[in-house]
């Protein structure tokens, strides 16, 4: 199936809005919103959110092929935006996204799901894990599946991914900052 870009910004947007719901309403997430989370997969593809989209007259100067993106990428902004405690808040959650643009790239699932079954089919269940790149923890997911009580640290460096990455895995050490900051011993 074909990167639908529309889809995933739409799916991203959900994401986010979700997160910040629940860190407003300080809770965890119900079933339906686990599945709305796990529905995020990053900006690596979207490229569009590099391009000014304050307001109407900033369209022009959108390629055609991405102005079908314009209003999804100006409600990502202005949900940021609404939901960051000032400017300065808003430009590191802004920042960290157009970081991520060049650098997210999510594994399947299918593909860590393989690992970890190919790792238990070995005896392989390891009791602690650490994920230094987690996304949304898709690897984090695939593990826990055959290591349920394993310990898990992940860190994951974009302030939204891994606020939502935080929402999917509360009872787990999830870290939102670079992996060079792990904290000693683990």
């Amino acid at each position: 199936m074909a990167f639908n870009r529309k889809q995933k910004l739409r799916d991203n947007i959900e994401a986010i809005r979700t997160a910040f719901i629940l860190d407003r309403e300080n809770r965890t997430a119900t079933t339906e919103e686990r599945a709305i989370l796990q529905r995020y997969c990053g900006f690596g593809g979207l490229k569009c959110i590099l391009n000014p989209a304050k307001e109407l007259t900033d369209a022009v100067r959108w390629a055609k092929s991405d102005l079908e993106l314009f209003a999804p990428t100006v409600e990502l902004h202005r949900l940021i935006r609404e939901n960051s405690k000032d400017e300065t808040e808003y430009k590191r959650f802004v920042d960290s996204l157009k970081a991520s643009v060049l650098t997210a790239f999510y594994t399947p699932k299918e593909i860590t799901d393989t690992i970890a079954d190919v790792l238990a089919d070995y005896s392989v269940r390891p009791a602690r894990m650490l994920e230094p790149s987690a996304g949304v923890g898709v690897f984090v997911d695939s593990m826990l599946r055959h290591s349920p009580n394993a310990d898990v640290m992940a860190f994951e460096k974009d302030l939204l991914t891994g606020t939502i990455l935080r929402h999917l895995y509360p009872d787990q050490k999830m870290r939102t900052c670079g992996f060079e900051k792990i904290e000693r011993p683990f």
